[in-house]
């Protein structure tokens, strides 16, 4: 071993301990890598010995300050030679610890590892690179043994790590297990009621310090349990970034979350956090301290910045709950003095005149968008107390209308997808065998396997994503019960508040006003938290609404009412004016400026007034022609003229409708003759059917008959010396005895037809002719007997 030639120069004896090298025992310790350098100096000849000592330091972090004191000693060419007890004492990273060789020797300082036989001055050791190599892989191997350690715990539900957020203690008996502390769990909840109220992260700062209420490291120096921050300075100065920390926490809903960071790299330990999926979570492992829904509010609170207006000292408790119903965009609260005159306190769309994105204004005043969302708790509230049955129905139903046809179309993608995922493995397997068995060349393995790689990977997501909404859409189903439970919290419902508010009302979407003045209507939606956007049917009137119509009516009715009065006397006072201005012009009392005044007014209300009547006369249509006379239509289609259609149809209606006059009247005085008698022929087909005859009406057809038979006696006698008188019997004979077969002939046909009425009068007919016949018969053998 060769002495040290450098006279002068220190001799630098550097010692390093992590804390994981303090569980291998006393053998790497401080005092013992002490120890055996100062031997191996003494024996070698090696004199003026400094010590560079970092204790609880890692092997992979160079910025150490034991090290960059010899480094500065190094380089400031007071060093001769460096000596450590082996290689990983100088570090646990080749390519640092190849930085500090190569800064060794351009300073011309030996190098020597006691342990491992190094020492420069006897040239290049290529043995100590793969030491380099191993000493790191002993940290990356202790590193990923460490994480698999760390997840079996996590996946069992077990923590990893002793720290225990404000409101909570370690168990005594288990402590991976929590415990409230009462104290501290009062102050997280009111620091979530408070929120949910409306205040602001900085004024719940300064009301917690007002009240010398101490903050969570000194409330746990305070009760004896282990302090995170031990450092501070007032132990009562509540920072918004504890506030804000403590309003994020799950821990509070009663969830374990483990998982929450993820070391990167095992030399920076540099950490991330990590995604929710890569997150461990378990519900119910703890003992919460704020229920589900006022988490959810405050994260949806938080998650919009509020600023208060001018000459105001709070924000608008609307804002970050109303949407643009057009651009998606949310409404920016303003508070404006216009002319001096009034505070416009409106809600406008953020997006409303940007150089970016443009929108319509979506203007709606404060005022009335409170009033129209403390109007619709009111109604929805009274509806549920009422009508609990029928509103969970109705939700129900409109709930299954609204996403039973986007949760039946996730099924059957979901469905096809672990179809075509099954189909893939196949397809994998045969593509390993056709390129096992020489079939499929590499290049083309390769590629289809990345292929077929990536839309199994795709597909995995896209079943997740789907089963995720199939399973939101189940737990909403269940969300009315919640509702219930929030509108049974409240019983006055008379006046809207900040909590009412960020409690009942999820987000209102508001649409652009149509109209203006007292004519301006302007639709919003307001969706309520756990059921939406649910109307209360219409027919249905609350007390609430009825007493807010009575009360506008009665104000309206005021208002005309006080205005009529006001109108009144206005006019009234006129009149008085106008009498009193007269009777001075009358009497000739008026003064120069006042007739002038006078004659100026009547000379423009004279050429107004002919202005205006030229206006109405050039406004009006012209007219047209005069149309013609129905007389003179008349005439003209008498004359054979052409007449337009309208004129034709014209003159048709005037004559139907005087034909309609002149059947009317014809009818009414038809009406009021007497009824005429009836004829020969009707009573003899009266007498026929049997029906009774009046006295009168018997003697008229008797006498009818008689004159009949006499004028045919008289045809008779004549014909005897009469051509003519025989001509003429013969003809009514032939006529009559024509006129009788068709009568019989439709008789048989009526009565072979099953005519009843017909058969009757046939039968009447053969019972007369045999009645005849016998009377014939009879009368001819009596005048043979005589």
């Amino acid at each position: 071993m060769k002495k040290q030639p450098d006279k002068g120069k220190i001799t630098a004896l550097y010692e390093r301990l992590s804390h994981d090298d303090e569980r291998a025992g006393e053998s790497v310790s401080i005092e013992n890598q002490k120890r055996i350098l100062e031997d191996y100096a003494q024996k070698n000849g090696f004199t003026n010995i400094r010590h560079f000592t970092d204790d609880g330091v890692r092997g992979t972090t160079f910025k150490r300050p034991g090290l960059d004191a010899m480094l500065e000693e190094i380089r400031a060419g007071n060093v001769a030679t460096v000596i450590i007890k082996d290689q990983s004492r100088i570090g646990r990273d080749v390519v640092e610890v190849g930085l500090l060789k190569r800064t060794f020797d351009e300073y011309h300082v030996r190098f020597i590892a006691a342990n491992d036989n190094l020492d420069t001055a006897n040239g290049f050791d290529i043995m100590s690179i793969f030491r380099d190599v191993i000493n790191e892989w002993y940290v990356a191997d202790t590193s990923r043994k460490i994480k698999t350690v760390f997840k079996s715990r996590m996946e069992k539900g077990l923590r990893c790590s002793g720290s225990v957020s404000y409101g909570y203690l370690a168990s005594k008996e288990n402590k991976g297990e929590w415990v409230i502390d009462e104290e501290a769990a009062a102050v997280v909840r009111r620091i979530f009621h408070s929120v949910v109220a409306g205040e602001s992260i900085a004024s719940i700062a300064r009301a917690l310090r007002a009240e010398k209420i101490p903050i969570p490291s000194e409330h746990w120096k305070r009760i004896g349990a282990p302090v995170r921050a031990a450092k501070y300075t007032d132990p009562y100065a509540w920072s918004t970034t504890t506030i804000s920390y403590i309003l994020k926490r799950p821990e509070y809903t009663g969830r374990k979350v483990l998982g929450k960071t993820v070391c990167e790299n095992y030399k920076t330990k540099s950490t991330r956090k990590t995604a929710p999926e890569e997150q461990y979570i378990f519900d119910g492992e703890i003992p919460a301290i704020v229920d589900e829904e006022t988490w959810n509010t405050v994260q949806r609170l938080m998650g919009t910045k509020r600023r208060a207006p001018k000459r105001q000292t709070t924000p608008n408790r609307l804002t970050g709950l109303l949407y643009c119903a057009d651009c998606g965009a949310k409404l920016t609260h303003r508070s404006s003095l216009v002319q001096g005159k009034y505070l416009d306190d409106a809600f406008v769309c953020s997006s409303y005149r940007q150089l970016t994105r443009d929108c319509t204004m979506h203007y709606i005043p404060t005022a009335k968008m409170e009033a129209a969302i403390l109007a619709a708790i009111q109604r929805v509230s009274w509806y549920v107390r009422h009508n609990e049955a029928e509103f969970i129905e109705r939700v129900r139903e409109a709930s299954d209308q609204h996403q039973e046809n986007t949760v039946k179309e996730y099924r059957q993608k979901v469905s096809k997808a672990q179809r075509r995922y099954k189909e893939l493995d196949g397809l994998v397997k045969k593509l390993y065998e056709g390129n096992a068995t020489g079939k499929i060349p590499d290049k083309h393995f390769t590629r289809l396997l990345a292929e077929y790689d990536e839309e199994q990977t795709g597909l995995e997501a896209a079943i997740a994503q789907w089963q995720e909404a199939i399973e939101s859409w189940n737990a909403d189903r269940l969300k009315t019960d919640k509702f219930i439970e929030l509108v049974s919290r409240y019983t006055d419902f008379s006046e809207l508040t900040t909590p009412m508010l960020n409690e009942f009302i999820e987000k209102v979407v508001v649409h652009e006003g149509e109209g203006r003045g007292n004519s301006r209507r302007q639709r919003i939606d307001i969706y309520l938290n756990f059921i939406g956007a649910f109307e209360v049917p219409a027919h249905i009137v609350t007390p609430m609404e009825a007493e807010e119509q009575r009360r506008q009516q009665e104000e309206q009715a005021a208002k005309e009412a006080r205005s009529q009065e006001l109108a009144k006397a206005r006019e009234e006072k006129r009149k008085a004016e106008k009498r009193e201005f007269t009777a001075r012009k009358k009497a000739g009392l008026l003064t120069p400026e006042e007739q002038a005044a006078d004659e100026a007014r009547l000379a423009h209300n004279r050429a107004w007034q002919k202005e205006w009547r030229k206006k109405r006369k050039a406004a009006e249509p012209p007219k047209s022609p005069k149309p013609k006379s129905l007389k003179e239509l008349a005439a003209l289609q008498k004359a054979g003229a052409d007449l337009t259609p309208e004129e034709a149809e014209r003159l048709a209606a005037y004559r139907e409708r005087k034909n309609r006059q002149h059947k009317a009247w014809y009818e009414r005085q038809k009406a009021a003759q007497p009824p005429k008698p009836r004829t020969l022929k009707e009573l003899a087909a009266a007498q026929v059917a049997g029906q009774p005859l009046t006295p009168e009406e018997a003697e008229r057809l008797e006498a009818s008959r008689s004159r009949k038979k006499n004028a045919y006696q008289e045809l008779k006698a004549q014909a005897e010396t009469d051509p003519a008188a025989a001509a003429e019997l013969a003809r009514r004979r032939a006529y009559h005895s024509e006129a009788t077969k068709k009568s019989r002939q439709k008789m048989y046909e009526e009565a072979a037809a099953g005519n009843p009425a017909a058969q009757a009068r046939y039968e009447n007919f053969l019972a007369a002719r045999r009645e005849n016949y016998h009377r014939k018969k009879h009368d001819e053998k009596g005048e043979q007997i005589a």
